[in-house]
């Protein structure tokens, strides 16, 4: 990368507690308040949408250089390292910065189908089209009154807080949203099942690698940066059962290997694999494998057959 745009030792991480009013899960700033992270790489916690209506620069994003001029629009997601160089031009660059998080567009307004489809594919990069857009996305050439008369009404209804803005906010978010697929002329991508499996396949990789903590559904949405009524429906019409009980199937199974492997306390195979409490653990063991852990170890050690031990169905057999 060129030399002008230096790179930190560490990238700092920018947050939504740092920017956003308390209780409220969106920002807008024009022009910039938070000039510290103008010319210095950073990531962010957050979604960002840079529409520009003055002057030029160079964006920096995920090492790559991007002229940045009026009329263009940048959509910056989560932890994506990346920051804007002001260019020496005669007019300042000045941008309209929205910023907000899945949180703020859980409403009845993403209850259709295809408004949840855009939903949720806006949020999570990875459901657009690989050349359409990677971790950030870039509409070249916009005019001025296409993007900007709604940023300015965005921006109004942030700074003068009326009755019921944070309502008409995130309408006026959801029409940025859609109008933004239109300029792409992106519509949902064919291949969305498959990606939305890797979403699961994402989930279950951090489930089976954290299943000893205390876990929440907001842990794992977090995790695919999805709103958690999306994601909870999602990792059930992909697995067929809820997260919550895939979680307790995969505690189960690590309490059986434990069980045969080792010669632990059942105490304390409860805490290693994540139970609240023993009498806990003994519930959900009998009723997932039809044994007490000790006739489960009893039986492995001696060679029976378990006959009592029951599977979690999943739909596809990749999940089971």
């Amino acid at each position: 990368m060129d030399n002008r745009f230096p790179v930190p030792d560490e990238i700092p991480v920018i947050t939504e507690t740092q920017i956003f009013r308390p209780g409220e899960n969106v920002y807008v700033q024009f022009p910039p308040q938070y000039s510290d992270f103008i010319g210095v790489i950073h990531k962010h916690t957050f979604i960002e949408i840079v529409y520009i209506v003055s002057g030029s620069a160079t964006h920096i994003v995920n090492n790559r250089e991007v002229a940045a001029s009026k009329g263009d629009l940048f959509i910056i997601n989560y932890d994506t390292p990346h920051a804007f160089f002001p260019n020496e031009d005669d007019e300042p660059f000045l941008a309209y910065d929205l910023m907000f998080t899945p949180a703020f567009l859980d409403a009845s307004l993403l209850n259709s189908v295809r408004l949840e489809s855009i939903h949720s594919s806006f949020l999570f990069y990875s459901l657009f089209p690989s050349q359409q857009m990677g971790p950030d996305a870039h509409i070249s050439g916009s005019s001025y009154n296409e993007f900007g008369e709604l940023f300015g009404k965005i921006h109004l209804e942030f700074i003068n807080r009326e009755n019921g803005y944070v309502d008409i906010l995130r309408a006026y978010v959801v029409e940025l949203i859609i109008k933004i697929f239109r300029k792409m002329n992106t519509d949902v991508p064919s291949d969305q099942a498959s990606r939305q499996s890797q979403i699961v396949e994402q989930a279950l990789t951090y489930l089976k690698s954290n299943y000893q903590k205390h876990l929440s559904l907001d842990d794992f949405a977090a995790q695919v940066f999805l709103s958690k009524d999306y994601f909870s429906r999602l990792f059930r019409e992909t697995t067929g059962v809820p997260i919550s009980t895939y979680l307790k199937k995969v505690r189960i199974e690590e309490a059986c290997k434990l069980l045969v492997n080792t010669d632990y306390t059942v105490d304390h195979i409860a805490e290693l694999c994540g139970f609240s409490d023993t009498k806990n653990f003994y519930l959900n063991f009998k009723k997932h494998t039809g044994l007490t852990p000790k006739q489960y170890k009893q039986s492995s050690l001696s060679g029976t057959r378990i006959s009592g031990a029951s599977k979690i169905s999943t739909k596809e057999g990749s999940h089971k």
